[in-house]
């Protein structure tokens, strides 16, 4: 077992194994905080002390460990995770076995999940599509590859900085040179997005994982599940039977031909859907049906007069933004920046995104008058903050934003003339008052 905060070599872990703790030692890595859970275990952002890079580690479940199923599943997903390298899909750097302990080091991804970005109203239809270019991209490599992902869904894509979709979660995926993972009757993946084949426990190819995307596009753009149901039992019955209506017919701003691609993706039978991530996206493109998908390229600040221009005011309405829609306000803020010249189109771009009158009252009227911005307006010399104080920062904001926490000290550092201006800055990201107030309380040490 763990010996204080240190977890050494082979004889320092037995087969029932403690809970990991912040603080902990794991081989050359030192646990700094909690990224989550997925379908296979948990999730951790540490530090590693031979390069002081911050990576992602995943270990298993400890109440999994008994279960040779399941940890012989996790040999298989490193082996098959391993062996896809691509722009879009969350990087395996290495895996080690500890003692008795099997853990993954992978690519820490600065971002937030495409659940996390749902809208009510669906998303901007132009940048959902550009999110699911990126995921056919990603799909198209490890399709080719004999691998299937069987697990596609809103929380396991990854939306990086630049709008860089990274495809995560291969803890089900399957090789088609290994042996199928499932035993009668028993369907692996998540209930709501799941394919008929793969719930009725049938061998499934690419094509479960298109309808599984045509699933989480239709959420994304029509701002609802396209199969709902109030019980587990109802929403298996659903997957198989029901015919949920066009995605343009929820919402009218949908393109028809966005539509009948998602609609064909989510045929109930493989062969009537498209055959390959490359005919998905070419009925979505209208290119080629042949060959490689194109190259979507993430937007970058450089290519960006407005948004180098006006780095002051977009920030200010970032800050606004985001106390109505969280998050998401980065991406809106960009999009923005990338399609109108001045302040004030931007400014009115955004309100008119805010449905609740009020909200967007408020975010108009706490908008600056002026309309356009020089370099020279630039603010002043900001304070420059100690790389380690950052991390304090961004250690005590994790518990509440997640992954995006370091996103948001760094972005704050850029602006800051003081420490307490910083923590006020990212206190103002908490949503919860009483979460700001003990934020606020517990960083006081570090002014």
């Amino acid at each position: 077992m763990f010996a204080g905060k240190a977890i050494a070599g082979a004889p320092g872990l037995h087969s029932k194994k403690m809970a990991i703790q912040i603080g902990d030692v794991i081989g050359d890595y030192k646990v700094i905080g909690l990224l989550g859970r997925d379908g296979m275990g948990k999730v951790f952002r540490v530090r590693s002390l031979l390069t002081d890079r911050e990576e992602a580690m995943k270990v298993v479940l400890s109440d999994l460990d008994d279960n040779p199923d399941f940890e012989g599943r996790f040999l298989r997903e490193i082996k098959v995770h391993a062996s896809l390298q691509h722009a879009n899909i969350a990087a395996l750097y290495t895996a080690q076995r500890i003692g008795d302990q099997v853990i993954m080091i992978l690519e820490l991804v600065e971002g937030v999940s495409l659940e996390e970005m749902l809208l009510p109203e669906g998303m901007d239809v132009g940048q959902a599509t550009a999110y699911i270019f990126q995921v056919l991209d990603a799909l198209a490599y490890a399709h080719d590859r004999g691998v299937v992902h069987r697990d596609i869904k809103p929380a396991n894509i990854m939306i990086a900085s630049g709008g860089v979709v990274k495809l995560t979660d291969f803890g089900i995926a399957r090789s088609a040179a290994q042996a199928r993972l499932t035993g009668a009757g028993l369907a692996l993946g998540t209930l709501a997005y799941m394919s008929p084949e793969q719930i009725e426990g049938r061998n499934i190819d690419g094509r479960s994982d298109i309808y599984s995307l045509g699933l989480t596009y239709y959420e994304m753009i029509a701002g609802r599940r396209a199969i709902q149901a109030a019980t587990e039992h109802g929403l298996l019955h659903a997957q198989l039977n029901t015919i949920p209506p066009s995605p343009a017919a929820v919402n009218p701003r949908i393109p028809a031909r966005i539509s009948d691609a998602i609609v064909r993706a989510l045929e109930k039978e493989p062969a009537r859907r498209f055959q390959s991530a490359r005919e998905f996206h070419s009925a979505l493109s209208g290119a080629s049906s042949s060959g490689s998908l194109p190259r979507h390229e993430p937007p970058r600040s450089s290519q960006s007069t407005t948004a180098l221009l006006l780095a002051p005011e977009l920030a200010e309405l970032e800050k606004r933004l985001s106390r109505s829609i969280g998050p998401i306000a980065k991406v809106m803020i960009a999009d923005a920046a990338r399609r109108y010249g001045t302040i004030v189109e931007i400014r009115q771009a955004l309100a008119a995104q805010l449905e609740n009158p009020k909200e967007r009252e408020a975010f108009l009227k706490g908008a600056p008058a002026t309309t356009a911005t020089t370099v020279s307006q630039l603010p002043a010399q900001t304070a420059a903050f100690e790389a380690a104080t950052l991390d304090r920062l961004t250690q005590a904001l994790a518990p509440y934003l997640g992954p995006i926490a370091k996103m948001v000290v760094s972005r704050a550092a850029r602006y800051a003339h003081s420490m307490e201006e910083l923590r006020s800055a990212a206190a103002a990201e908490i949503d919860s008052s009483a979460d700001r107030q003990r934020f606020l309380e517990s960083t006081r040490s570090i002014l």
